[in-house]
């Protein structure tokens, strides 16, 4: 008996991940396991798969829960503010990686919803809906791609279909007050409040000031408002703090200036609301390039201060990599490569590795090599320096070559760096 021919999966995991997360911000039906299998072509043990990834996600990243309920049906718990923000940021990568289902599966639900609400047709109306989004482009001076204008529709309904208010902290509604965005959230609410005869709720502008705020990357050439002149002027003091703790001079600086001021106006938002990162960089910082993240740590210490926040060490990271590029750039410098030659002791060998990542900003590559096969083969090309703690001869053709005895002196430290950063 033959067995049946494999078929190729309907949906990519990406995609299935952010239609499972869809799923759970639907009033009703409630999702269950038989559900997300038959909508997203898979068997249980994948489905499940998908529901433990996306759990850890969610709460790395929105401290959110999902849990499983007496029923066997899945639900998200947490903030309004958080779960809203959630959705946001998975609402705009779903209608990136999977538009079509977004419309059938999360949009056309939600106008079932509104009408059983009995939420008044013209406040919901696609129409409509788009003639508001053009009027908050006009007002925020921006213009919205055709997914951003879709986005919007979306969660504008599901939006008015929610009944539980998003609630900011005192830091936060200070942070938000000053926005530019807040007359563009001030008119939606105002419109939809006029249409409903509902109380104004200051909380909701918040939320869409915010949320206009997150979809914008912030150009350092447009500096029309005072929020955008005080961001500007703090970056261009990071970048001086910057040049006094690293003992360098960026000389192009206007580049870099605008990079960061878009990075950071972001970041700034991410940090005042808890929305989370990946961490994968941060640790490959933190490992590889020690001094360059511990001199931006330090740089953006009073950065962070003036915009009362602390950034993530995620966040740190990040702008660590931006300086990074941007020194390597300017030196027109590639990454240096450094051969470590191993023998019997990985424990000073691994002491030396890192005493030279943390000798240079600039990020260094270093490989290891077997001592003996270094005297019958020589060190591979394009290597800068070769560095070893044993005492060895030095082959007939060989870049520079340090016997490094623990701690490094101060002139090895000199020889070392002169030959990483030259």
């Amino acid at each position: 008996m033959s067995s049946a021919p494999l078929t190729a999966p309907l949906f990519s995991r990406a995609q299935r991940r952010c239609h499972l997360l869809l799923l759970l911000f639907l009033p009703a039906p409630a999702l269950t396991l038989e559900k997300l299998c038959q909508l997203n072509g898979v068997d249980p043990a994948v489905a499940r798969q998908d529901i433990a990834d996306v759990g850890d996600e969610i709460q790395r990243f929105h401290q959110l829960e999902l849990h499983q309920m007496v029923d066997g049906s899945f639900r998200i718990h947490g903030t309004e503010l958080d779960r809203r923000l959630c959705l946001l940021l998975w609402l705009r990568r779903a209608l990136r990686l999977s538009q079509e289902f977004v419309c059938e599966h999360f949009a056309l639900p939600l106008r079932q919803r509104l009408k059983v609400l009995r939420i008044e047709k013209a406040l919901w109306d696609e129409t409509n809906l788009q003639a508001l989004i053009q009027h908050c482009s006009l007002r925020l001076a921006r213009n919205f791609t055709p997914r951003d204008r879709l986005f919007l529709q979306i969660f504008m309904k599901y939006a008015l279909c929610q009944r539980q208010n998003a609630l900011f902290n005192d830091r936060q509604r200070a942070w938000l007050s000053g926005k530019i965005e807040r007359s563009a959230a001030d008119d939606v609410i105002h419109h939809w409040q006029k249409r409903c005869h509902l109380a104004p709720h200051v909380s909701e502008t918040d939320f869409w000031t915010l949320l206009f705020s997150l979809m914008n990357a912030p150009d350092g050439n447009r500096l029309d408002d005072l929020p955008a002149q005080k961001l500007m002027t703090a970056v261009e003091a990071l970048i001086a703090r910057f040049e006094q703790l690293a003992n360098t001079r960026i000389k192009n600086q206007q580049e870099l200036k605008l990079q960061l001021f878009t990075h950071l106006a972001q970041a700034l938002d991410r940090s005042h609301f808890a929305i989370g990162i990946d961490n994968s960089v941060a640790l490959d910082v933190a490992r590889l390039y020690p001094r360059l993240l511990r001199t931006t740590e330090r740089a953006l210490h009073y950065f962070g201060s003036d915009f009362d926040t602390r950034f993530s060490a995620e966040e740190v990271s990040l702008v660590a990599v931006l300086f990074g590029a941007w020194l390597m750039q300017e030196s027109a410098l590639q990454e240096k490569q450094v051969l470590l030659l191993t023998g019997a002791d990985a424990a000073v060998e691994q002491l030396l590795e890192q005493q030279l990542r943390e000798m240079t900003l600039l990020p260094i590559n270093i490989t290891y090599q077997d001592m003996l096969h270094f005297q019958r083969e020589g060190a591979p090309r394009d290597v800068a320096l070769v560095i070893t703690p044993y005492a060895t001869a030095l082959p007939l053709f060989s870049p520079p070559l340090i016997h490094a005895e623990l701690p490094l002196s101060d002139h090895q430290q000199q020889r070392i760096r002169q030959l990483l950063e030259s």
